[in-house]
């Protein structure tokens, strides 16, 4: 076995989680969805959307915020052994392996409306994402 092969088998896995949990969404397409709101009535995002989270008062301007949170959890990989013999004397190594990890994915995205119309929108968050 080359020594490349123990960190391909780590690399693949973490590479192909990565590439599915994006699924060709992104934040640039997730504008073009909130930008495709700008000029709509409040009633239209509300029956689409559902009812905010929040909603709130401000200069003459109403806000509306929607909220989501999600976690996944990416499982580790195994290590490898290797046992090398000095003399008598067998000696195990560990090699390669990830560790699990658990990550929180959210987005919080506020629309800012007058005259009830939406102006503008605004998003925070690591998972502001939509597809094509």
């Amino acid at each position: 076995m080359s020594k490349i092969e123990p960190i391909f088998k780590i690399t693949l896995p973490l590479c192909i989680s990565a590439i599915v949990l994006t699924s060709c969404a992104t934040t640039a397409n997730y504008e073009k969805k909130l930008n495709s709101w700008v000029g709509s009535i409040e009633l239209n995002l509300v029956q689409s959307w559902g009812p905010p989270v929040q909603s709130y008062e401000a200069g003459g301007h109403r806000f509306l915020v929607y909220s989501s949170s999600r976690n996944i959890f990416l499982p580790g990989t195994a290590p490898q052994y290797r046992t090398t013999f000095v003399g008598n004397t067998a000696y195990t190594n560990q090699v390669g392996g990830t560790a699990a990890q658990s990550i929180d994915l959210g987005c919080q995205t506020t629309f800012e409306l007058s005259d009830g119309r939406i102006r503008s929108w605004r998003w925070q968050g690591n998972d502001c994402k939509a597809p094509e």
